[in-house]
């Protein structure tokens, strides 16, 4: 009876457009962040919905959403600052500097030159708590109204840099040439530009084989509460499950 009631307040919830909702997504691996937002308005039955900052297809992670009028609001997420786990390798290369590559993928011997954690701590230290990086030529920032992913698809690959902010790093663990990091961040940073960074230090191979935001200004993945069976959801979207929750 007790479940019977939750789904009743989730379907009064859903589909009376005077209730406000900020949603949080744990976006899984393959998916884009417009899958999701799609998948989210056939339930939501709402036009009106958007998240705040995107997540590329290979990332997981916490992605916040606003619903309906909520969303003038999207204005004040997209300024907080967050937190991404990563892990950089340092003996392969790609064009997409990830392991998603498209013309281009190599893997390098790099036995002969492990590079000692003191040195790279010493690199990252260099970028706290402001830097000019270069941008990934698959990134979805603009130039001339164009996407600069859609340009380097074409063959058009533009690099251009730009001041990011990082506030600070925890070593998670480092066994050469694989090095793991929670980097917290600023808006308008982008983990891979950290990484190209340390590439142009220590002049080896690098590639972006895992990254996972998890947490949003206050709001942090393990903290959600899943324990309130009626925030908790599970869609399907091409044999791919996402979670979301409702946080109010």
């Amino acid at each position: 009876m007790l479940k019977l009631r939750k789904t009743i307040l989730i379907d009064y919830i859903l589909k009376f457009d005077y209730i406000f909702m900020l949603i949080a997504v744990d976006k899984p691996k393959w998916i884009s962040s417009f899958d999701v937002i799609r998948v989210l308005k056939r339930e939501i039955w709402n036009k009106k919905i958007w998240h705040s900052w995107t997540l590329d297809p290979l990332a997981t992670g916490l992605m916040l959403i606003w619903t309906w009028e909520d969303t003038k609001r999207l204005n004040d997420l997209i300024w907080l600052n967050k937190s991404y786990e990563t892990i950089i390798d340092f003996s392969k290369k790609s064009d997409t500097w990830d392991m998603w590559y498209r013309d281009y993928y190599e893997e390098i011997n790099v036995e002969w030159k492990e590079i000692p954690l003191e040195d790279i701590k010493s690199k990252l230290d260099l970028i706290i708590p402001e830097f000019e990086l270069p941008l990934t030529p698959f990134s979805a920032k603009k130039k001339d109204w164009k996407k600069l992913y859609d340009l380097a698809r074409k063959g058009e690959q533009i690099i251009e840099n730009r001041m990011m902010k990082t506030y600070g790093y925890e070593v998670l663990d480092y066994n050469f040439p694989e090095l793991k990091l929670i980097l917290d961040v600023g808006s308008w940073t982008y983990i891979r530009s950290i990484w190209h960074r340390l590439w142009e230090q220590f002049w080896l191979g690098w590639i972006l084989i895992m990254l996972r935001r998890i947490r949003v200004g206050e709001y942090e993945l393990s903290k959600i509460d899943l324990d309130k069976e009626w925030t908790f959801f599970r869609k399907e979207w091409d044999d791919i499950s996402f979670k979301y929750w409702v946080i109010w």
